[in-house]
């Protein structure tokens, strides 16, 4: 499967997860990981999907990115705007105005997000085998050992 089909097949799947206002140029990068973890980004979908169901949230959250940067999976997730009724045509972030304490939804994302992340932390990005943080001419990549060699040799030959 390509990237390019990945990202379809998650964008249909779980639609409901996502700003639908996102337009085509921002959908080229609300998605930029690598095939290795493209199992770590479904679960976290799949379970996300099962909390904002189960706390009546559906629709009130979207996942707003996921990449890599600096070796590490991150997930940005955020409420979804609402309107003001007090306000002609105003949109607002929820999560900008005095937010309130947490709501035990948004206690288990960031819980499912963590478990997420912390397994993205052993696998590798490349292929999804058990891998490991590696630092190379100060670029950070979570990779297995042969992915590591590929990189290595890739950089010698630079």
């Amino acid at each position: 499967m390509t990237h390019d089909e990945y990202v379809d097949y998650i964008r249909t799947r779980f639609s409901d997860l996502f700003d639908p206002t996102n337009t085509e140029d921002s959908w080229q990068y609300l998605i930029t990981i690598g095939p290795g973890w493209w199992a770590l980004l479904t679960d976290f979908c799949e379970q996300l999907e099962g909390v904002l169901k189960h706390h009546d949230e559906v629709g009130r959250w979207y996942i707003r990115q996921v990449k890599e940067k600096m070796g590490e999976l991150r997930i940005y997730t955020r409420p979804a705007p609402f309107e003001r009724p007090d306000v002609d045509g105003f949109m607002e972030w929820i999560d900008d105005i005095d937010p309130p304490e947490p709501s035990p939804a948004a206690e288990m994302i960031g819980i499912v997000k963590q478990q997420v992340i912390g397994r993205a932390a052993h696998t590798c990005e490349q292929c999804g085998d058990p891998g490991e943080m590696r630092v190379l001419g100060g670029w950070y990549w979570t990779c297995c050992d042969r992915h590591f060699q590929e990189w290595q040799g890739r950089k010698a030959s630079q």
